[in-house]
C-alpha cells in the first residue's frame, strides 16, 4: 500500500471517529444540557488553553533545538519548531504514532543531520518523556492512591497495561544505547528481511551503510551518557512539556466554573489517561483516547458538561495539531511549487 494511501485512510479513520464520538454524544446528551454547558463555559478561560499547545510544541522544539546544538549539527530555532509540529503532526494520523520520527529523519536529512544523529536524538528525547510521563503517573498515583481507587474502580488493570508496554518500550531503547550488538543484530534482520520481500537489492551495500549510520547513532547517545547535564535537561523540558499538555484539562475545568476536585487530582486522571491510552495502536489513539476521557472524568466534570468537556479537551489537545500540520504541509508543498517555477529550465 502507497504511503498516500495509508495517510489517506488514517485521515479517513480519524474523521470517522469524530463522526462516531458526535453520534454518540449527541444521542446520549439532553440537547438542553449541550446548550446550558456552553453558556457556562468563559471563552476567555478557555483561550488559555492556547499558549497550553504552543508550550507543549516549543518545549518539543527546545529538546530538538537543544540536542542537535550540542552534537555538532545546529539547527535555527525555527526549523526545530518545523520539525517539532511535523513529528506531532504524522503521529497523530499513523497508527501506534509510528510515522513521526521517519518524518523527522527525513526532513533532518534535508538539513545535513547524519541519520544516525537524527535517530539518537528522537530515541533520547522519546525516551526522556516516556520516563517521565510514567514517573510523574506513578508519583501522582501514589500520592491520590485512595481518589484513584475509588474513582477508577474496575479499570485499574488499563492503567498497569499501559505501564507494562510503556516500560517495554523504554527497556527496548535502553538496550540499543547501551548495546551495540543489538543495533547490529536489529539491522542484520532489517535486511535480511527487505532481501526476502526484494526490497533490498544490494545487502553488502545495505550492510555498510546502516553500519555508519550505526556507528553515528551510538557515538551521538555515547555523547548523551558522557553529559549528564545534557541529559537532565532533556528531562526538565519533557517535564514541562508533558505539564503544558496536562494543564488543558484543568484550564476546561476552570472555564466552566467548576469545583469540588482539585488541580493535583486532575493532573493525576489526566497523566494516568495518558498513560492508558497511549499505547493504542490506531492513529492518534482515537476511540480509546475518547473513550477514556468519559470513563476516567466521569463525576469530575457533571454529565451534562462531559460531552462539551470531552471535545473541548480534544481539539485542544488533538485536532489543533492536526490543523497546522495541514497547513504546513499545505505550505510547503505550494513553496516547493513556486520554487520549482521559478528555477530556470535546463536547455541542454
Amino acid at each position: 500500500m502507497k504511503a498516500s494511501t495509508r495517510k489517506l485512510l488514517s485521515i479517513v479513520f480519524l474523521f470517522v471517529t469524530l463522526g462516531l464520538v458526535l453520534f454518540i454524544g449527541f444521542s446520549e446528551t439532553d440537547v438542553v444540557d449541550l446548550w446550558g454547558a456552553l453558556q457556562k463555559l468563559s471563552w476567555a478561560s478557555l483561550l488559555l488553553c492556547l499558549p497550553g499547545w504552543i508550550g507543549y510544541v516549543l518545549a518539543d522544539s527546545v529538546s530538538i533545538y537543544h540536542f542537535f546544538r550540542r552534537q555538532g549539527h545546529p539547527l535555527s530555532f525555527w526549523y526545530s519548531i518545523r520539525i517539532s509540529v511535523i513529528g506531532i503532526y504524522y503521529c497523530n494520523i499513523t497508527p501506534g504514532a509510528s510515522g513521526g520520527q521517519p518524518m523527522q529523519i527525513y526532513y533532518l536529512k534535508k538539513a545535513n543531520v547524519p541519520i544516525g544523529v537524527s535517530g539518537s536524538a528522537l530515541t533520547v528525547k522519546f525516551f526522556c518523556f516516556q520516563l517521565t510521563l510514567l514517573v510523574v503517573g506513578a508519583i501522582l498515583w501514589f500520592t491520590h492512591a485512595e481518589y484513584v481507587t475509588g474513582h477508577l474502580q474496575g479499570v485499574i488493570w488499563v492503567i498497569l497495561l499501559g505501564y507494562v508496554i510503556n516500560f517495554f518500550s523504554i527497556g527496548i531503547l535502553l538496550v540499543m544505547a547501551i548495546n551495540k550488538q543489538a543495533v547490529r543484530s536489529i539491522i542484520t534482520l532489517c535486511i535480511r528481511i527487505g532481501v526476502r520481500i526484494r526490497l533490498c537489492k544490494d545487502p553488502e551495500k545495505s550492510t555498510k551503510k546502516w553500519e555508519a549510520h550505526c556507528a553515528s547513532f551510538l557515538s551521538s547517545v555515547q555523547m548523551i551518557r558522557d553529559n549528564p547535564f545534557d541529559l537532565l535537561v532533556q528531562f526538565l523540558i519533557a517535564l514541562v512539556q508533558l505539564l503544558s499538555l496536562m494543564m488543558t484539562i484543568p484550564l476546561i475545568y476552570h472555564a466552566f466554573g467548576l469545583s469540588g476536585t482539585s488541580l493535583m487530582e486532575q493532573l493525576t486522571m489526566g497523566v494516568l489517561l495518558y498513560i492508558s491510552a497511549s499505547y493504542t495502536p490506531l492513529p492518534g489513539a482515537s476511540g480509546a483516547q475518547e473513550g477514556g476521557f468519559a470513563v476516567f472524568f466521569q463525576g469530575i466534570f457533571p454529565s451534562g458538561y462531559l460531552f462539551v468537556a470531552l471535545l473541548v479537551w480534544r481539539f485542544c489537545t488533538y485536532y489543533i495539531s492536526l490543523i497546522v500540520g495541514v497547513l504546513l504541509t499545505i505550505g510547503q508543498g505550494l513553496f516547493s511549487s513556486l520554487r520549482g517555477k521559478s528555477l530556470p529550465k535546463n536547455k541542454g
